[in-house]
C-alpha cells in the first residue's frame, strides 16, 4: 500500500526525467565536484584510487602472430604513436595517460567527450589521427528538444528518429 510516514510527509517528487532534474543545476555540480577533486584530499585520492583501479596499466594491443611482416610493421605503427605524445590532439599524452585522463574527467564532471582529430600525411605524424580529450561543458546544453525531421536534441547531444546519437553540438 502507498501510505506516508511522517519522514516522507513533506518530500514531494517533479517525477521528470534524470536529464531535467539534472541540467538547472548541471554546471554548480561540476564545480564542486572538480574543486573537491583539487582541493579536498579524500576526494584527490578518490579520484587517483579509481584512475589506477579502473584504468590500470591502460588499454594494451596483443600481437597474436609476431612473424608476419604485416604485424611486426603494425607494432611498430603503434609503438611510436601509443608510446609518444603524437597521438594526443595537445601534445601532453601518451595514450595510456590519455585514458587516465579520460578517467578522471569521467569522475570529475560526470561524462568526457574525446574527440578523433584525422591529420594531413604532411604533419609527420607515425598515424595520421590524434585524440583530444574534452570535457562536457564543451557541449552546448541549450541545445534541447525536437528539431526539423524529428530530429531530438538533448542538453547537446542530437539523435536520430530511431534513438542513436548522431552529432553533438558544441560551443
Amino acid at each position: 500500500a502507498r501510505s506516508w510516514g511522517r519522514r516522507a510527509g513533506g518530500w514531494t517528487t517533479l517525477g521528470t526525467s534524470a536529464n531535467a532534474e539534472i541540467l538547472p543545476a548541471l554546471a554548480r555540480l561540476r564545480d564542486r565536484s572538480r574543486d573537491l577533486a583539487r582541493n579536498n584530499a579524500y576526494a584527490k585520492k578518490a579520484v587517483q584510487e579509481r584512475r589506477n583501479h579502473i584504468v590500470g596499466a591502460g588499454i594494451l594491443p596483443r600481437f597474436l602472430d609476431h612473424r608476419s611482416t604485416l604485424v611486426k610493421k603494425t607494432k611498430d605503427l603503434w609503438n611510436a604513436w601509443a608510446n609518444s605524445t603524437a597521438c594526443d590532439a595537445d601534445g601532453l599524452h601518451n595514450f595510456y595517460g590519455l585514458q587516465g585522463l579520460v578517467q578522471e574527467t569521467r569522475d570529475t564532471s560526470g561524462e568526457v567527450l574525446i574527440r578523433r582529430r584525422w591529420r594531413r600525411a604532411e604533419d609527420g605524424l607515425p598515424v595520421p589521427l590524434q585524440l583530444q580529450v574534452l570535457e562536457p561543458d564543451h557541449l552546448d546544453v541549450t541545445k534541447d528538444g525536437l528539431a526539423a525531421g524529428g530530429v531530438r536534441l538533448i542538453q547537446g547531444i542530437e539523435y536520430d528518429v530511431i534513438g542513436r546519437r548522431v552529432a553533438y553540438w558544441l560551443h
